[in-house]
């Protein structure tokens, strides 16, 4: 019972606020398109409107001005024939262009009342506004009376082509029809002051003007100036009559003696708003409704202006008790409705107060029985996230175990594969070439399976990022292809590659399509029984290139095929992580792809997999737009002879490899001994240590090592002043990109990824420290050439630039001071000798005293070619303590003396 009445109440309420709604009287909206709104007139026509709106309490003026502009004011005039306005007010700026819109709107039906200028069409509802022809007729009468024989009238128009304008002319002329006598000049000047202005200036007027007519006051009043500027004897006498007698205008000019007379052109504000209101209450009304003029003089301008002002002010006045009555109102309803709403609301609180003591009563007891049952809930709760988390925990712990555990395989196995490609090169007519082989290619498949575990981490944990380049799909799968060539022989098997076009350019990443080949071709070969069948196909469509690896062998159990992708997944008995699909999958996802698999029990299966062209499918920030070499199809072409040449030098370079694995550490030096000179360290802090003993020409070091790792030991040597020009390479299992990047962040100047080829590395330290010996060579070039100091010292890139730069300063401030030497200079920079010693000569190729000396010399040149100063003057000014030890210093540099090179 309690909640039928609630919605009793509510129902109520509804009503009564609807009722109160209904009750609000209806807003009628009234468009009123001006042609202009920049004259007194106008004006004066815009303020009766909506003083005489005042008088009605429910419309609304919607006012457009055209800016006397025909197409804006057709385009304003269909926005409030989409506005749906009530009554629509126009007051066209021409009348030819303005019909057809007016015309339109009459059509729609709305009621619309023309103002002011005509239209050239009787499809409308009402003509509000004066007789334009009678104004310019009754100007016409005044004007006989005022002209004498042979008089000369000038005529300023307004629009001429509007029909007020016209209209006015046409009234003038005929009431002056019975002057033969008269003679006529004419400007237009669009109804505006200042055209009328320049109109006056540029045009030529004749001094015999004995009357002057214009079609509105304000061009009245701008002939006025003219003649007063231009012909002061007559401007007082001239007479000038104009029309529109406005407050703001016209009326002020007849009043003060500038116009002679005007004729009052009715602005019919107040009318058209009582017409449209008629219009609303459906009264009819005439086609045509007409206004008076009248003739204004200065006797009654005045009077006029008096009444003006006090029907002005009258109107505020009205305005403002409006405005209060419209205030009193508006609390009276809102008291009224507040009272009304209190009191219902009041009882609806009563009999709400008793519907919730009784809601509450029976929510109590269900609360008692809810809190037990939450109760309950919330302990299983928090079981299962206790328990999800051990799983992930576990999980996380198993494959953390599982990567640590595939890092340090690949240690063990640079030392099983490096001298196991030694051997098969070597020992090609030995009768145990074949083991070598099978132990290789395990070895391989190892490291295969360890590089698809760590691939399958970075997968899990979203961290494999795209590096999409423009390349020919047709190459590298032909290059794969290449691959399996010797197992394909090895095992009889017949191994082929179709396509149907001979290259075809596709956006993807290299490395990762590489790995989804290589891991489908080698599934083929993993399930293909010697005497078997391998097809590798390319098919180029329409959008997309199709690659497919066709064998046939086994095939897959129909059961198991919605698996095969899945991860841990292996098929039947086979050996296998079972990652090895799934991270096939997942790279041909990430290049939003699709791959299937048809497959046939015991007769064989194939997998097709699709490529979208162009690029429009990946995001901006994975795309390299650089391009990238092209595949070596066959590795065999390769010529191998600069890299056997330099592996058959020996370097005065001291190597030191830091490494904490026993095995590894002899490796490297086994193998590096024989062609560099070796020192070694187990950790980065023994290596800093030799470091400050020996000089060292580049650092070959491990990341993963107790006391100080790799990473620490680079960051050191980096920011070490004294060594801080060592190479220094990163030797490392680590695979994540981001381990490589900080590695190169902290100043690394390369990075090599366990497992390794001797022979890479080899190669990396030679170019690294020939580079070195280029940037020497091109130094010591820029001092003999004067031209060293081209690096600005906001410009440096790296601690070795700074360093050099602060030297080369040093030198330039002191080289003129002959007791200046290197045991000063290690002062200023705060390093002992020996150290900048090592510093100087690692960076420049020579001791310091000798880039002191060469750098006298190079300044001893320029003051030589300018041959101003003698040999004796130079010698002093570039710090040398004799001519006779200057001239042996220069004969030893530059093969000529001083003199000879003067």
């Amino acid at each position: 019972m309690p909640l039928r009445l609630i919605v009793a109440i509510l129902v109520s309420i509804s009503l009564f606020l609807g009722c109160s709604q209904n009750i609000e009287k209806k807003k009628y909206k009234i468009g009123l398109s001006q042609c202009m709104l920049d004259d007194a007139w106008r004006q004066a026509m815009l303020k009766e409107a909506y003083i005489e709106a005042l008088n009605y309490d429910s419309i609304e003026i919607i006012v457009k001005d055209a800016n006397s502009d025909n197409d804006r004011q057709i385009a304003q005039i269909r926005e409030l024939i989409k506005m749906d306005v009530d009554v629509l007010i126009i007051s066209p700026f021409q009348s030819a262009p303005i019909t057809p819109v007016a015309e339109e709107a009459y059509k729609a039906g709305i009621p619309t009342i023309i103002t002011d200028r005509k239209i050239n069409s009787e499809l409308y509802t009402t003509f509000v506004g004066a007789d334009n022809y009678a104004i310019g007729h009754a100007a016409g009468k005044y004007a006989i009376n005022q002209l004498p024989p042979n008089a000369r009238i000038l005529e300023i128009w307004g629009l001429a082509k509007s029909s007020p304008a016209q209209e006015r002319h046409q009234g003038f002329i005929d009431a002056l029809i019975s002057r033969s006598d008269l003679r006529f000049s004419k400007i237009e000047a669009d109804w505006l002051y200042k055209k009328a202005k320049e109109r006056l200036d540029e045009q030529y007027i004749p001094d015999d003007i004995d009357f002057v007519y214009s079609h509105n006051d304000m061009m009245a009043i701008a002939a006025r100036e003219y003649f007063i500027k231009y012909a002061p004897e007559k401007a007082n006498s001239l007479q000038i009559i104009g029309v529109d007698a406005v407050p703001g205008a016209g009326l002020e000019a007849v009043a003060d003696g500038r116009i002679d007379a005007s004729f009052t052109y009715p602005t019919a504000g107040e009318e058209v708003i009582r017409t449209a209101i008629k219009i609303l209450n459906g009264e009819e009304i005439e086609k045509e409704i007409k206004l008076r003029s009248v003739q204004i003089g200065k006797n009654n301008a005045e009077t006029l202006l008096i009444q003006a002002e006090q029907l002005l002010n009258y109107q505020r006045r009205i305005e403002n008790q409006r405005i209060i009555t419209e205030s009193l109102i508006s609390r009276f309803n809102f008291l009224r409705n507040s009272f009304s709403i209190i009191s219902l609301l009041m009882l609806g609180f009563v009999l709400l107060s008793i519907y919730i003591y009784f809601i509450n009563r029976k929510m109590k007891k269900t609360n008692q029985i809810l809190v037990e049952i939450n109760r309950k809930e919330e302990e299983q709760r928090k079981k299962l996230i206790e328990l999800n988390a051990e799983i992930e925990n576990v999980t996380a712990q198993k494959l953390q175990f599982f990567t640590n555990v595939s890092h340090e395989v690949r240690t063990p196995l640079t030392l099983i594969l490096d001298p196991l490609d030694k051997l098969t090169r070597l020992m090609h007519d030995s009768p145990y070439f074949s083991d070598l082989q099978l132990m290789q290619k395990n070895a391989n498949r190892l490291l295969r399976v360890i590089n698809q575990i760590l691939d399958f981490r970075k997968v899990e944990r979203n961290q494999e990022a795209l590096n999409i380049r423009h390349m020919d799909i047709v190459s590298l799968a032909g290059e794969v292809k290449s691959y399996f060539e010797s197992v394909a022989s090895l095992r009889n098997i017949q191994y082929a590659f179709h396509t149907n076009t001979k290259n075809c350019l596709l956006w993807f990443d290299t490395d990762m399509i590489e790995k989804v080949l290589v891991n489908l071709v080698s599934n083929a070969f993993k399930f293909t029984p010697q005497n078997g069948q391998i097809d590798v196909s390319i098919r180029e469509l329409e959008k997309t290139v199709e690659i497919e690896i066709k064998d046939n062998g086994q095939g897959i159990d129909p059961q198991i095929k919605p698996f095969i992708f899945d991860r841990f997944y292996t098929q039947g008995q086979q050996t296998g992580t079972g990652i090895g699909l799934h991270l096939v999958k997942e790279y041909i996802q990430l290049h939003k792809g699709a791959i299937r698999v048809d497959s046939n029990w015991g007769k064989g299966s194939s997998f097709i997999f699709s490529l979208s062209k162009g690029k429009a499918h990946f995001a901006e920030e994975v795309i390299n737009e650089f391009p990238a070499s092209p595949l070596a199809y066959d590795a065999s072409v390769l010529d191998d002879s600069e890299e056997k040449a330099l592996l058959e030098l020996n370097y005065d370079y001291t190597i030191l490899i830091v490494e904490d694995d026993e095995e590894v550490r002899i490796y490297l030096n086994n193998n590096l001994k024989e062609n560099f000179n070796i020192l070694v360290a187990t950790n980065g802090k023994e290596a800093l240590e030799i470091i400050q003993k020996h000089e060292i020409s580049l650092v070959l070091s491990d990341v993963m090592m107790p006391e100080m790792n790799g990473f620490e030991l680079c960051r050191l040597i980096k920011s070490d002043i004294s060594c801080s020009h060592i190479p220094v390479i990163l030797l490392t299992a680590l695979s994540d990109s981001r381990q490589r990047n900080f590695g190169l962040s902290l100043g690394a100047d390369d990075y090599i990824q366990k497992p390794f080829q001797i022979t890479h590395i080899k190669i990396k330290i030679i170019r690294q420290l020939q580079e070195r010996e280029r940037m020497r060579t091109a130094l010591l070039n820029k001092l003999q050439q004067g031209s060293l100091l081209l690096i600005a010292p906001d410009k440096t890139e790296n601690i070795d630039d700074l360093f050099l730069n602060r030297f080369i300063g040093l030198l330039e401030n002191i080289y003129t001071d002959p007791d200046f030497n290197i045991e000063k200079a290690s002062t200023e920079l705060g390093l002992s000798r020996g150290h900048l010693s090592r510093k100087i000569k690692e960076l420049t190729g020579i001791t310091p005293v000798e880039f002191l000396r060469n750098f006298r010399l190079t300044k001893a040149t320029i003051l030589l070619k300018q041959q101003q100063l003698s040999i004796s003057e130079i010698t002093y000014q570039t710090g040398f303590s004799s001519p006779a030890y200057f001239t042996k210093c220069f004969r030893a540099v530059y093969g000529v003396t001083p003199s000879d090179y003067k």
